[in-house]
Parts: C-alpha cells; sequence; structure tokens
C-alpha cells in the first residue's frame, strides 16, 4: 500500500497524489495508492475540501493510513527533528531553515526507505524501492522530477470529470481562440494572515505589471485573462492592467477554474502551486511561463539549493521580485 496524508488545497494535492502515481508506475504497479485525508478535514472550514475527487484520477483507497511500530517511532523522530530545526534557526536568526532541513532530509533519505518511509519537505530527492510493503509518503513533493516521466498519464488524470460549465463555454472559446495569457493573482491569506503575509506575499502589483510588459515584447496581440481569489480587488486597483483584459466569471468550482487556467496559451503565474500546475497542465508546448525569482520570503528562492529550486521549470523567466515596492494595498 502505498499511503499518503494528503495535505492542503488542489495545488498541494496535485503535486502528492502526482508523485505517488509516478512511484507507483515505476516500483509497485501492483500496489493500491491510499489517501488519507485526515489532516484536510481539519481545515474544512478554511476551504480546504478533497478537490482530487473531481478529476480522473486512478480510483485509490480513502482511509486513515496504518503504521508499524517502527514507522511510528520514526515518524517521531523526524517531527522532532524539524522542531529542534526550526528553534534553532529562530534562536540564530537564521534565513536558511528550508535550505538546512532539505539537506537533512537528503541525507537521511535512503536509511528512511529501507523502512518505507518517504519524507520530504522541500526540493526533489530520489526515491528508492522499499522491500516494505506498507510505504508511508510525508511531505510536498513540490518538484515535477517526480512525475514528469508519466506526464502523459496525469495530463488525462488531471482533467476534470465535468463538461465545461455553461457560462464559461464563450470564455473558454476566447482563451482557446487567442493569444491567451493566463495571468493568477494569489491573495487571500497570503494578505489576510499576518504570519502568511511575512512568508509567502512576494507578488505584489508591480509584478505584475512588469510582467505584462515583458509578454507584450515576446507575444504578438496577447489577450490577457486575470484569474484570483480575489477579482474585485483586482477590478480596483491594478489599473495598470490591459483595457481589453477579461476578468474569470465569478463563483466557478476550483476544477473548473484550473481547467480555464491551462487552456490559456503563457502564463505569468504567483508563487502558488495552484498556478504551477496551470501552467504544467497547458498544452501549448511553445508557452511562455514568468514566475517570481523569490519563491517565499527569506527562506526558499533561486540563490538556494545550488542557484535553483526544484519547483522551478526549465524555460521560465524568473523575473527579480525581491526589492519590489508594496503598492496599491488599500
Amino acid at each position: 500500500m502505498l499511503n499518503k496524508n494528503v495535505t492542503g488545497r488542489l495545488g498541494n494535492q496535485l503535486f502528492q497524489y502526482a508523485a505517488l502515481r509516478a512511484f507507483q508506475e515505476k516500483y509497485a504497479r501492483d500496489e493500491p495508492i491510499n489517501l488519507d485525508f485526515k489532516d484536510t478535514f481539519h481545515h474544512l472550514d478554511d476551504g480546504f475540501t478533497f478537490e482530487l475527487l473531481n478529476f480522473n484520477i486512478q480510483k485509490c483507497h480513502m482511509k486513515p493510513m496504518k503504521k508499524t511500530l517502527v514507522q511510528r517511532l520514526i515518524l517521531k523522530y523526524i517531527l522532532v527533528r524539524k522542531v529542534i530545526f526550526m528553534i534553532c534557526c529562530k534562536i540564530n536568526k537564521s534565513k536558511n531553515y528550508d535550505q538546512r532541513y532539505y539537506e537533512f532530509e537528503k541525507r537521511n533519505q535512503k536509511r528512511l526507505n529501507r523502512f518505507g518511509i518517504y519524507s520530504i519537505n522541500n526540493g526533489y530527492i530520489d526515491l528508492n524501492n522499499s522491500k516494505y510493503k506498507n510505504k508511508i509518503f510525508i511531505g510536498t513533493y513540490e518538484s515535477s522530477k517526480y512525475f514528469l516521466d508519466i506526464k502523459d498519464i496525469l495530463m488525462k488524470e488531471f482533467t476534470p470529470k465535468y463538461d465545461v460549465i455553461g457560462k464559461n463555454i464563450k470564455f473558454l472559446e476566447k482563451i482557446e481562440n487567442e493569444e491567451s495569457v493566463c495571468v493568477s493573482i494569489r491573495r487571500g491569506d497570503f494578505v489576510e494572515n499576518p504570519v502568511f503575509k511575512k512568508r509567502f506575499y512576494v507578488c505584489r502589483p508591480d509584478y505584475f505589471e512588469e510582467a505584462i510588459k515583458i509578454i507584450k515584447k515576446k507575444v504578438k496581440n496577447p489577450k490577457f485573462f486575470i484569474f484570483s481569489d480575489d477579482i474585485e480587488w483586482c477590478k480596483k486597483n491594478l489599473k495598470f492592467l490591459p483595457k481589453d483584459a477579461e476578468f474569470e466569471p465569478l463563483n466557478n468550482p476550483v476544477y473548473e477554474k484550473l481547467r480555464l487556467m491551462y487552456s490559456c496559451k503563457h502564463f505569468i503565474i504567483s508563487n502558488s502551486t495552484f498556478s504551477w500546475w496551470a501552467q504544467f497542465l497547458s498544452r501549448n508546448e511553445k508557452k511562455i511561463v514568468i514566475a517570481p525569482k523569490v519563491w517565499r520570503n527569506n527562506t526558499y528562492h533561486h540563490e538556494c539549493y545550488g542557484g535553483n529550486i526544484d519547483i522551478y521549470e526549465k524555460g521560465w523567466i524568473l523575473m527579480d521580485n525581491i526589492n519590489t515596492k508594496e503598492k496599491n494595498e488599500k
């Protein structure tokens, strides 16, 4: 059994399922996938739902994962080490927590694999097959390196189960018939939660303004389609948007929103796993993708991990957003 405690919203869920699906194809075709949504249950009031179930994914078990005594002890050890890392970094005012913890996980991964445990906090780490029948996957797996070999499979499985909603048919036709550019603006808890804002709010308005200028130089007659969890704020505050820019229809389910986004030909993304998947699932082989050079403030950016981080894809245009000034925040 391949067990995963599913965490986060749709973007995170897609990464986690994709990594397990690739592992299954490579090493364990006879072993079923079990998705434990226990952690997601605790966040239902915050908009966390079982979004994966709206896609054509493989049939999976959905029950609490079982762990052997040895696995339980090892997972407690990992948790203790993670807490120690956090405390030490806070005491020393270190800005390299993510990088240091990644190096710790990389050093210990082979040992953990022997006991059927795959613990990945950030970045890509080689996963080896384990003789342990009960395998436990912990972490985010935010890199296409885990599943690029099965991209064709994922393109099919990550297609929504349902037809396009009627109100979106004409909007989708425009996307498909224009040199469409998906502009993904993440706000929500990135600006409402003080802790999240300090850590994640890196794509301020001037980032998008400069990215649009770059697209205009590279794409003939681009048409910008704006997607956000706060469309009304975008309409009110982003005065630099082209006059013919179009905003996504309101109140779409998340699976429909993703379909509209990945149907675009080019992408200006936020530091968001959801917008990451929009560009990955794009059908345009010549897509242009602009992304923020800093993925998370202070700890997870282009200068880390030997000059790159694994969530970035080859060919992306990375735009320096470290020193952007906050404006239009009213």
